[in-house]
């Protein structure tokens, strides 16, 4: 979530000490585990595909205004304009491009995610109308390029702009034109966080790979199946890809500490100001403060959403690594990885398929998955089948965890559209989003925005 909200609680001076604590406070009991999403969503005109605006009368900005106004949202503004919205836990944030972005309050399963996602759906569909916009559930914006999306007026993104533009070719691509579906999981204690963290490092890139959806970008295909992974490939190294250290057998909370705590940081907030800072670990901010300013937790909250790791540990995981999907597979992200993180004997298996790999072999895998997808090779092996195997783990673990809606549907009913569409005829997203660019659509924008809209 893109949204920083400030709590006066927690300005107090830290310490070391304290962080050696930080992320023990965020354990849930096992009846208390819950599932949050973050969907994002690109913005464009039905009839062109070309990203709307930000600003203007019928721009971004007033269909913030709009959702606020028909259905009780709180707005959210800076310097006067509206970049966000809240209402009972759940926000409505703007990405740097203007991707928007629900972040949903958690929920205990995926039949509930996908009640959050159909309200907010509705909502969106019926303001939106009257714009002429359209909402893609896809990774890359297919269209507008770079230069043609405007910025957010956030002093958060003016100085992430500056600061990752050093740092990454692409790295304004990744602010301004890439989605994403995220799912975020609850921890019982640092055992449970980290062998769930480690999980999902080793399996990442295949889940990526299965989700490939963005083939398109400028109008026509960019030669990847996800190159929204390409694209965050090259935006910061130093915060990006996977956490070395959380792939030891002992790994604790320590690990990922460390690797938070030498990251360098971007900003802080003091006043509601945001205060760009030299580019200096945290450590160093830690240890002597800057100018006049001494660490809170506040601070240590805000720097752990500069960090982009493919699953990054805040309050809970969170898995960062498919590009965003259309809305018949809303919920398949969260359900595919609920499957494996919230059923012991499934974590246990997932591991096993994938912890001997080497380093090497995760990382050539990553760069060739990003053009070829499944049929890139992770070590001797041919990415579909460990796959398949990743599929069957998870199904079974869902279905174990007999989480019933209404009509007595357990939670793997958001599984089996992946497993006939993708898993079965050994096709991604984006190659059946190819097929139909090619042969039905005939590159003709308007027909792709009405298959990808929400």
């Amino acid at each position: 979530m893109s949204t920083y909200v400030h709590s006066k609680d927690l300005d107090s001076v830290l310490t070391l000490d304290q962080l050696r604590n930080y992320f023990h406070n965020f354990r849930k009991s096992r009846s208390a585990q819950g599932v949050g999403i973050e969907w994002e969503l690109l913005g464009v005109y039905r009839e062109t595909g070309q990203a709307l605006p930000y600003y203007g009368e019928y721009g971004i900005e007033a269909i913030l205004a709009a959702l606020a106004e028909r259905f009780g949202y709180r707005r959210m503004e800076e310097k006067g304009h509206v970049v966000a919205l809240s209402r009972d836990g759940d926000y409505v944030a703007l990405e740097p491009g203007g991707q928007l972005e629900l972040s949903a309050k958690p929920v205990r399963t995926v039949h509930e995610i996908c009640v959050q996602l159909e309200n907010f759906r509705q909502e969106l569909i019926e303001i939106s109308g009257p714009f002429s916009a359209a909402w893609l559930g896809v990774g890359f914006q297919p269209f507008s390029g770079r230069d043609q999306l405007e910025w957010v007026p956030k002093r958060r993104y003016e100085i992430m702009r500056d600061y990752l533009g050093k740092r990454g070719e692409l790295a304004h691509d990744m602010m301004k034109r890439t989605a994403a579906n995220q799912a975020s999981f609850d921890f019982l204690d640092e055992a449970d966080a980290m062998e769930k963290l480690k999980v999902v490092y080793g399996a990442s890139s295949l889940v990526s790979a299965l989700f490939a959806h963005s083939p398109i970008s400028e109008g026509g295909p960019n030669g990847f199946l996800t190159y929204r992974m390409r694209v965050w490939r090259d935006t910061d190294p130093a915060r990006t890809g996977f956490v070395r250290k959380c792939f030891k057998a002992a790994a604790g909370f320590d690990d990922y500490l460390d690797y938070a705590l030498d990251t360098p940081m971007m900003f802080i907030v003091r006043s509601d100001q945001w205060i760009s800072l030299p580019p200096m670990p945290f450590r160093d901010f830690l240890n002597n403060g800057f100018e006049k300013f001494f660490p809170t937790q506040n601070d240590f909250d805000l720097h752990l959403s500069t960090l982009f790791p493919d699953a990054r540990l805040k309050n809970c995981v969170e898995i960062r690594g498919a590009d965003g999907q259309r809305f018949e597979y809303r919920a398949a992200v969260a359900a595919f990885w609920k499957g494996i993180l919230y059923d012991e004997g499934a974590r246990k298996e997932a591991w096993d398929l994938t912890k001997d790999f080497s380093w090497d072999d995760r990382m050539a895998f990553h760069v060739k998955m990003e053009v070829l997808g499944p049929n890139a090779f992770l070590g001797k092996y041919r990415a579909w089948d460990l796959i398949k195997e990743l599929f069957r783990i998870s199904f079974e673990g869902l279905g174990k965890q007999g989480e019933k809606n209404g009509q007595g549907e357990d939670e793997t009913i958001y599984l089996r559209g992946v497993f006939e569409d993708f898993i079965k005829p050994e096709r991604t997203p984006a190659e059946y989003l190819m097929k139909k660019w090619e042969q039905e659509f005939r590159g003709d924008p308007g027909r792709l925005v009405n298959f990808l809209k929400i």
